[in-house]
């Protein structure tokens, strides 16, 4: 048995990571984050009907429906979020890949 202080592990630094990924593509990530996020927006519609499943199960299943209707909003709204997110990231760089490029003069030189 050890009774001395407790031991927590040295913390890991991973090295940094750059991910190049064009502007346009950034676009197109946040219009399918988007596009996810109206399926979730339907999903609760698809569970609103539990149907008979017996007066023994059915307050369960309707709880269980609710529970995953309640889910499908959350995550649909994160997804919508999100999309909103990526897309204002690509108007960023843009927007500095703009001012950049107006700082070097006519031609680009600069």
């Amino acid at each position: 048995m050890d009774d001395g202080p407790a031991r927590t592990p040295a913390p890991v630094r991973l090295p940094p990571v750059s991910i190049e990924m064009p502007a346009p593509e950034v676009h197109a990530l946040a219009g399918a984050l988007r596009g996810s996020a109206e399926n979730a927006a339907r999903v609760p519609s698809w569970l609103d009907r539990v149907g008979d499943v017996g007066s023994a199960l059915q307050p369960a299943a309707e709880a269980f429906l609710d529970s995953h209707r309640t889910a499908a909003r959350a995550i649909a709204g994160e997804l919508d979020w999100l999309s909103g997110t990526v897309a204002a990231v690509a108007d960023s760089w843009l927007a500095l890949d703009r001012a950049l490029l107006a700082n070097r003069g006519p031609g680009g030189a600069g």
